[in-house]
């Protein structure tokens, strides 16, 4: 009953407020609506460390070849006079890498290469297939120096023989294998002085010192340019051996013969070690 009347009460006073609000306006003050747009923002990522994979490969250095205020200059040069026909080589050097320009001397053997840059240099000078400088001359030019070079070059060609031995140093009266080849010098075209083995070439081996050879003292060489023997070394100390190719004799360059030593044991008797050669 009391919340019945209490419910009463509120309903008449909400009665007598619209009452007194009849016959005139009312006005209520609502906020303006906001014409705002809404807010986005944009994050920069600095790509500044982020740590990148290796590649493989190597960086290229691009060296300015334009016209300098140097010049170089010179003769090729072999033990007998002029070089006419060579080629000179003349390589400008930044850090790990060059620029190279070749030059054809004229028949007397001078050469000139005029407004070039300063730097380092490398020159050299071959004629294929006879004549090279296989140790060209390096050097710093200034950037207006005027410098004259003397290239000379030497003969590369014919027949080669050269030697092996094992056991290095032999051993006297004991078997050793003897290995013997024979290749031709020639001077490419890039002046390069390459061997070229020379297969099927007769060997005949010429003692002249204390050798023995087991076998037949010819033989042929195999693709490689290789003849082998067995050998056996009679005396200590240099023992001159030649090797025969076509109407050639060469000296084989052959270490001196050692002795053989002769060998030692040991055996121990209630602490007291005994020394026996045999």
């Amino acid at each position: 009953m009391r919340r019945h009347a209490a419910l009463l009460v509120v309903v008449a006073a909400l009665g007598t407020a619209v009452a007194a609000c009849s016959g005139s306006e009312t006005h209520f003050n609502f906020p303006a609506p906001r014409n705002t747009a809404p807010t986005t923002s944009t994050t920069v990522i600095d790509y500044g460390t982020v740590a990148l994979a290796a590649v493989s490969g190597r960086s290229t250095t691009t060296i300015d070849n334009s016209p300098g205020r140097a010049h170089l200059g010179g003769t090729v040069v072999a033990p007998e006079g002029a070089v006419p026909g060579a080629i000179v080589r003349v390589e400008r050097l930044v850090g790990d890498s060059g620029v190279h320009t070749d030059v054809a001397p004229n028949p007397d053997g001078t050469w000139k290469l005029a407004n070039v840059k300063g730097g380092r240099y490398r020159v050299r000078a071959w004629r294929a297939p006879d004549l090279a400088l296989v140790a060209p001359q390096v050097f710093f030019l200034t950037g207006d120096e005027t410098r004259t070079l003397q290239l000379q070059v030497a003969h590369y060609g014919g027949t080669n023989v050269s030697a092996a031995i094992a056991p290095n140093p032999p051993l006297t009266d004991e078997p050793a294998n003897l290995v013997v080849q024979v290749t031709t010098a020639v001077v490419d075209t890039e002046g390069v002085v390459r061997a070229t083995p020379m297969a099927g070439a007769q060997v005949t081996l010429q003692p002249g010192g204390n050798w023995a050879v087991q076998s037949s003292s010819s033989g042929f060489t195999d693709a490689t340019g290789k003849a082998y023997w067995q050998v056996v070394c009679q005396a200590p100390g240099n023992q001159p051996l030649f090797a025969l190719v076509a109407t050639q004799s060469y000296a084989l360059n052959l270490p001196p013969c050692t002795e053989t030593f002769a060998t030692t044991s040991s055996t121990t008797f209630t602490g007291r070690t005994t020394t026996t050669g045999f």
